[in-house]
C-alpha cells in the first residue's frame, strides 16, 4: 500500500495477514504507541517518519505502534486477537542509489537519506549504514557485521576485526579485567627484552609489602603500586629509579582485543607519577611470558597522567593505534616517571584499566 502523503514520503508496505503483531528484539525499536483511527493513516505516519520500517495496527483498540527495526532483528507473531495486523515497508536499492552522495538538494525532504552537516551531502539517517547500495539498519550486540559502522555505535557497540583482519561481530567495548586478577611485578625490563621478576620488599628489584602489582586492579584507587626498581635507598633514592619497572598479566577472561587504557595516580608526590609507558601483547603460554621474544610492542607513549594531576584519579584514555590482533597477555613497562630528572625513591601508581573487547 503507499502513504496519501507527498511523493517525498511515498512508501510501499507488505501486509501482514490479520491476527498478527510485530514483536521487537530489543526495547529500543519501538518508536511509540499512538491511537490512531484506521490502518491508513497509521501507514502514513510511518511512513513519514524516516526511523520506521515496521508498524502494527490494531482496529480494535486503534493502537497504533512504530518500529524502527525489520525483519532481521525483530519477528511477526500470531495474535489470538484477529484484529491486528503488521506492515513491512519495501525497500530497494533504487530508493537510494541515485540520491546517495549527492548535494542535500537531491533529498531534501526524503525519509530515506538525509542532508549531513558535515559533507552538506545525501547520506543515510541515524542508525543506518551505507552497504555500497542502500541503508540497512545498523546491529545490534553479537550481530554479524561487514564493515565499521554497521553496529549501533549509540550504543557503544563496534564492529569487532579478528586477527585475520576480518570484521566480526558487533560487540560493547568494556573494562577487561576483574579484581582478582594474577600480576607479575617487572624491573630493569625493557620492550622486546626478558621479563626481571620482581618481589616483595624493600630495595632493588623489590615491590613495597602490600604494595604490588595485584592493587592495580582492584578498582579502589587508595591501594596502589610502589616498585623500588634500581633504588636501594628508599628515602633518597635516584631521577632513575622508575625506569624500566612495570608489571605483566594475563586477564581471566581470556584473549581479548585491546583499544585502551588509563592510569589513575597514587595519594601523594606527583613526581613519582609514572609519564612515558610501552604496552606489549602476547599470546605464549605462562611458562614462556618471562622472554622477550613472546611479546609484540602495540604501544609506546605516554600513559595518560598528566603533570600535577589531581591525587587518586585517572589519567586521560590513551588509545592504541589500530591494530586487529588479539592477545591473551599483556604487559605495561615505565621508560620515564613525572620526576623530571630529580631523584625519586620508587615509582607508584593506583590503577590500571584495560578496555576492549
Amino acid at each position: 500500500m503507499n502513504s496519501p502523503a507527498h511523493a517525498i514520503y511515498s512508501s510501499t508496505f507488505s501486509l501482514s495477514l490479520q491476527g498478527h503483531e510485530f514483536q521487537p528484539q530489543y526495547g529500543v525499536q519501538l518508536i511509540f504507541n499512538k491511537a490512531t483511527q484506521s490502518l491508513l493513516l497509521c501507514a502514513a505516519t510511518c511512513s513519514q517518519n524516516p526511523s520506521c520500517r515496521i508498524f502494527d495496527y490494531d482496529s480494535s483498540s486503534h493502537r497504533c505502534g512504530l518500529f524502527e527495526a525489520d525483519l532481521t532483528n525483530g519477528a511477526i507473531i500470531t495474535m489470538a486477537s484477529q484484529t491486528s495486523i503488521v506492515g513491512s515497508m519495501i525497500l530497494s536499492a533504487s530508493l537510494y542509489a541515485s540520491m546517495y552522495n549527492q548535494s542535500c538538494s537531491a533529498c531534501q525532504g526524503n525519509r530515506y537519506q538525509t542532508c549531513s552537516s558535515n559533507t552538506n551531502t545525501c547520506q543515510c539517517p541515524g542508525h543506518s549504514y551505507w552497504n555500497g547500495s542502500m541503508c540497512p539498519l545498523q546491529l545490534f550486540e553479537n550481530a554479524t557485521c561487514s564493515q565499521i559502522d554497521a553496529c549501533r555505535s549509540d550504543l557503544n557497540l563496534s564492529c569487532i576485526i579478528n586477527s585475520y583482519g576480518e570484521f566480526t561481530l558487533c560487540l560493547i567495548e568494556q573494562v577487561l579485567t576483574n579484581t582478582i586478577e594474577i600480576v607479575y611485578a617487572v624491573w630493569n625490563t625493557t620492550a622486546g627484552s626478558t621479563s626481571n621478576l620482581a618481589s616483595s620488599g624493600t630495595g632493588i628489584g623489590k615491590y613495597y609489602p602490600q604494595q604490588g602489582p595485584g592493587n592495580l586492579f582492584d578498582r579502589n584507587t587508595n591501594t596502589k603500586y610502589v616498585s623500588f626498581g634500581d633504588c636501594n635507598n628508599i628515602t633518597a633514592g635516584s631521577p632513575t629509579c622508575a625506569q624500566n619497572t612495570g608489571f605483566y598479566l594475563t586477564p581471566q577472561r581470556g584473549a581479548s582485543l585491546l583499544v585502551a587504557f588509563r592510569f589513575a595516580t597514587a595519594e601523594s608526590y606527583p613526581q613519582r607519577d609514572p609519564l612515558m609507558i610501552t604496552l606489549e601483547g602476547s599470546n605464549s603460554n605462562s611458562t614462556e611470558l618471562t622472554r622477550g621474544s613472546s611479546w609484540t610492542l602495540l604501544y609506546n607513549g605516554s600513559c595518560g597522567i598528566s603533570t600535577n594531576q589531581i591525587r587518586l584519579t585517572y589519567g586521560s584514555t590513551q588509545w592504541l593505534p589500530k591494530t586487529p590482533a588479539w592477545y591473551s597477555s599483556y604487559r605495561f613497562l615505565v621508560n620515564l616517571a613525572m620526576n623530571n630528572g630529580i631523584s625519586i625513591p620508587f615509582i607508584q601508581y593506583s590503577e590500571v584499566e584495560l578496555f576492549g573487547y
